[in-house]
């Protein structure tokens, strides 16, 4: 299987396989054409925790 680079992914994440199987299941959906079902996928990533230890602001939605 060869590496996915996948953008908003920092290292806190990297090991995540919720993240991994979402990131996995765009690609595949992208190379059968299914362009709607891949996007889907993007946002479920996206929207997954990021699993760092949040900052001060995070609590209000402020960036870090």
């Amino acid at each position: 299987m060869r590496s996915v680079m996948v953008r908003g992914v920092t290292a806190g994440t990297q090991g995540c396989a919720k993240c991994l199987e979402y990131t996995a299941l765009r690609e595949k959906a992208k190379q059968d054409g299914d362009y709607g079902q891949a996007t889907a996928y993007e946002i479920l990533r996206r929207r997954h925790p990021s699993h760092e230890t949040a900052g001060r602001t995070a609590r209000w939605g402020l960036p870090v």
